[in-house]
């Protein structure tokens, strides 16, 4: 049985509408992803219950949970904007929903919390004295303290810097494999949703486009949006690569494109005399870009391309086909 189950849910506005049905495994770490204005804080504002104009039906751990008010849900929430009490110190905030916990037991899981989002002995500090990244990891270390049934992150980290994302990111994963909460992450950002999440729900215009595990969506995407919208790739219609007429178009990711392989697999094809117009150094190597007949096509090669026209290689089993 899932441990979260969301039903037939929509939710009508003037321009927009969410029309939705997913489910959940207890435990799991699921990324919301989608562009803005794909519906993605709606959808966590009906399953909290915040708004109230959604229909459909909501199921957590086999309870109907539709009409419940939300302090009742045990439904937790982290906002991009972090929603600290200014009036409480850090510890204070923390303990805000351990009310029903005995003092001593307040102050052991407190500093348990602390030492887990890496704040230890910030206990006592006003929230004006932290930082951006440390006001979102007390926000964390507060609503896993009130042990909620499910936790729901709208977008933390979008208020932050890169690297700093990049390292919060860690930690959400870690508290998450730390205390078995189930979690329900919304990010329009692909690189973060592919770093931390057990399973991936992309949507689209109030719908689900597609749901699945990262690897799942990256190397089997179900539709072009969805192929586009995992990572980079190029499109190539089949007939330029096949002696076959047909109308469908494929999907190449970049290093799947290989130039000027030394030595070819049966199955490879290769379209000759493609002309490099560009590379970038990314770090780990270089981002080509390649001109073949009316085609702009993105490789990605470890070393630096030194001629101006090159043969690329591919794979035919690496080819995503698509229905045009």
């Amino acid at each position: 049985m899932p441990y979260l189950e969301c039903r037939n849910l929509r939710r009508v506005f003037h321009h927009f509408t969410l029309d939705i049905s997913f489910s959940m495994e207890k435990g799991e770490l699921l990324c919301i992803l989608g562009p803005s204005g794909s519906g993605k804080s709606t959808l966590l504002s009906a399953i909290a219950g915040i708004d109230s104009s959604v229909s459909g039906q909501f199921l957590l751990d086999g309870k109907d949970i539709t009409s419940m008010p939300v302090q009742k849900r045990r439904i937790g929430m982290v906002f991009q904007d972090f929603s600290l009490f200014p009036s409480m110190n850090v510890e204070k905030n923390i303990q805000y929903g351990m009310r029903d916990v005995p003092s001593e037991e307040r102050e052991i899981i407190t500093e348990r919390l602390l030492e887990m989002v890496s704040l230890p002995g910030y206990g006592k500090r006003r929230v004006n004295e932290l930082s951006g990244g440390e006001a979102q990891r007390i926000a964390l270390a507060r609503a896993v303290a009130a042990k909620p049934s499910i936790l729901l992150l709208d977008e933390p980290m979008s208020a932050l810097d890169a690297p700093l994302r990049k390292r919060l990111r860690s930690t959400i994963r870690q508290i998450h494999d730390q205390t078995g909460i189930t979690m329900l992450y919304v990010t329009h950002d692909r690189e973060e949703a592919f770093a931390i999440a057990d399973r991936i729900m992309i949507m689209r215009s109030g719908k689900m486009e597609a749901i699945g595990t990262p690897q799942e969506l990256y190397h089997n995407p179900p539709s072009m949006f969805v192929a586009g919208f995992t990572g980079d790739g190029s499109v190539i219609p089949m007939s330029y690569i096949s002696d076959k007429v047909t109308e469908s178009i494929g999907f190449i990711r970049p290093e799947d494109i290989i130039i000027n392989k030394t030595n070819p697999e049966d199955d490879d094809i290769v379209l000759h005399d493609a002309t490099v117009t560009g590379y970038e150094y990314t770090g780990g190597g270089y981002e080509i870009t390649l001109r073949f007949r009316d085609l702009q096509l993105k490789a990605f090669s470890t070393e630096r391309p030194e001629l101006v026209s090159v043969d690329a290689f591919v794979s035919r089993k690496r080819i995503i086909e698509f229905n045009s």
